[in-house]
């Protein structure tokens, strides 16, 4: 009986191999095998890039008049003891916080971003990948180009790869990490729509790079990467209708701008 038994299985598994070689199971789809391997190369350049992307956070002290208008503007009338009562309009400071992102570009704590960031700031704020936050020195800034170069007393720090912005095409893939409406290590993925953009308004610049990859304010300063994770632009401005139209300063023309204030 337990002979007959054993038989009986080992001769089931026999039908199955034999059943396995006449009938294969069906390979997986040529496009579903392409779309794990694009799906990998995105987390390759999340895990890549992140820890080189930092959100800085400019501090601005400003005066301003509560009510826009002369102490003396109400002097006589009805109105002056309730004016003065509230404050009249003697100025008083505000102290106000712009956002926006920026990119490691060397281990000894320099970090690329925009001017229009960092500009008329009396502190800079940087917040590392890694949790740290530090206060940043503005090295240099070219309004023109909308470049600035920030340093940061911090050890530990990882360098992104640079790309060759002169050989990207419309077409190739386009990734974007920064903090829109400050929301930290965010990623965005697109292509590159366009190149040698002109007539854009800010600064003196025109050759920009368009790119339909999802940017938003916070963005600013923040790396336009490739699908190797090598930066090839910075992220720097969105078109005004905001129809999800965003325009990156070439990496090349950066690097030229900031290489002689990085000792």
């Amino acid at each position: 009986m337990h002979l007959r038994w054993r038989y009986g299985v080992i001769s089931l598994g026999l039908v199955a191999v034999v059943l396995l070689a006449i009938c294969p199971p069906a390979p997986q789809p040529a496009w579903g095998v392409a779309a794990v391997g694009l799906q990998d190369d995105f987390i390759q350049v999340a895990e890549q890039v992140m820890p080189s992307v930092v959100s800085l956070k400019a501090v601005r002290v400003v005066t301003v008049r509560p009510f826009g208008v002369p102490d003396d503007f109400f002097r006589g009338t009805p109105f002056e003891g309730m004016f003065r009562e509230f404050g009249g309009g003697q100025p008083i400071q505000r102290r106000m916080v712009g956002q926006g992102s920026g990119v490691i570009i060397d281990n000894r704590g320099y970090i690329l971003t925009n001017n229009h960031v960092v500009a008329g700031s009396q502190q800079l704020l940087v917040h590392l990948n890694d949790g740290r936050e530090v206060t940043g020195q503005l090295v240099g800034s070219d309004p023109r180009f909308d470049i600035a170069l920030v340093k940061v007393p911090a050890t530990g720090l990882r360098a992104v790869k640079m790309g060759d912005s002169t050989k990207i095409r419309v077409g190739q893939w386009a990734i974007a990490i920064g903090s829109p409406f400050g929301l930290e290590k965010t990623m965005t993925v697109g292509i590159i729509s366009a190149t040698g953009r002109r007539g854009l308004g800010r600064g003196t610049y025109g050759d920009f790079i368009q790119t339909d990859a999802s940017i938003n304010p916070g963005n600013s300063g923040g790396p336009l990467l490739d699908i190797n994770g090598q930066v090839i632009g910075i992220n720097s401005m969105i078109s005004a209708q905001g129809q999800g139209i965003g325009f990156a300063i070439p990496i090349n023309m950066a690097r030229q701008i900031v290489s002689p204030w990085m000792k």
